[in-house]
């Protein structure tokens, strides 16, 4: 074990459509598992986040280090605005007292972070960060810095956000890699010391100078931040891009896409 922080390969999963992203980062998770998670958890945000963290543990096959030292870092431009509106539409439709109690949990932001922690049994820190299309590198300097302080030995660190599609529905996506000092605690996803990554993939390795700006909900930059976060994170990381590139499209999917082959990262 040193003292330099180390990074795994990212996993994702989404709800929709991905297009061209597997060959760029790990192969996205498949979706037969999701309709029973959107099940269990009533959120779509929920269970994607799952999804993608159970799919890198899986991957890896570390040997992790105890629950109380394992940490979550999520970032999110979008957070629970999808289950809100979810909550809201049926208390209108049906009233209020027949609204089922059972989405209410998942209208606070950090209730994607929280049951991906139980699901991959973290009982160290759990945090998410909010802070525009830059949340999830955002979520990246506090995983760094929850490593730093000792508060964990392990931090999975990501994001997840939602987009409305051009058909009406509403696709989310999700992506996750680790950090930990220890390279054996992130199995066979380690990659390599994470400045390293970074400077391989243009990305400063200090603290994030984000400047999250207003943006207007769903207009897809903060999906093209997510997907540009975990191309970062591919053992052949794409070149530097900006999330202005590919936001504002019609259609989620095809703004992902089109990220990805144009081979943009946000940041």
């Amino acid at each position: 074990m040193t003292n330099e922080i180390h990074c795994a390969t990212a996993s994702v999963a989404a709800t929709f459509d991905l297009g061209r992203v597997a060959h760029l980062t790990a192969a996205p998770a498949s979706s037969s598992d999701l309709p029973a998670l959107v099940r269990r958890y009533r959120s779509a945000r929920s269970a994607v986040v799952v999804q993608a963290l159970q799919t890198w543990l899986h991957r890896a096959g570390a040997e992790l280090p105890a629950p109380e030292r394992r940490g979550i870092a999520l970032g999110t431009e979008t957070g629970a605005g999808p289950d809100i509106d979810e909550f809201l539409d049926e208390s209108i439709r049906r009233g209020d007292h027949l609204v089922n109690p059972a989405l209410f949990p998942m209208t606070v932001h950090n209730a994607a972070a929280g049951n991906a922690a139980i699901a991959a049994q973290c009982r160290g820190p759990s945090v998410v960060v909010s802070a525009g299309t830059d949340s999830v590198w955002s979520a990246l300097d506090t995983a760094r810095a929850l490593l730093v302080d000792g508060s964990a030995d392990i931090v999975f660190v990501g994001g997840f956000e939602s987009q409305r599609l051009s058909d009406g529905s509403t696709g989310t996506v999700a992506a996750f890699i680790a950090l930990s000092t220890d390279p054996a605690a992130l199995g066979d996803s380690h990659l390599a010391p994470l400045a390293a990554q970074l400077h391989r993939a243009g990305v400063a390795a200090g603290p994030a100078a984000a400047q999250p700006g207003p943006s207007k909900r769903g207009d897809g930059g903060g999906v093209a931040a997510l997907v540009g976060f975990a191309n970062t994170f591919a053992p052949q990381p794409v070149a530097a891009g900006t999330a202005e590139d590919v936001a504002g499209t019609a259609d989620g999917a095809v703004g992902v896409s089109d990220a990805v082959a144009a081979g943009a990262v946000a940041r």
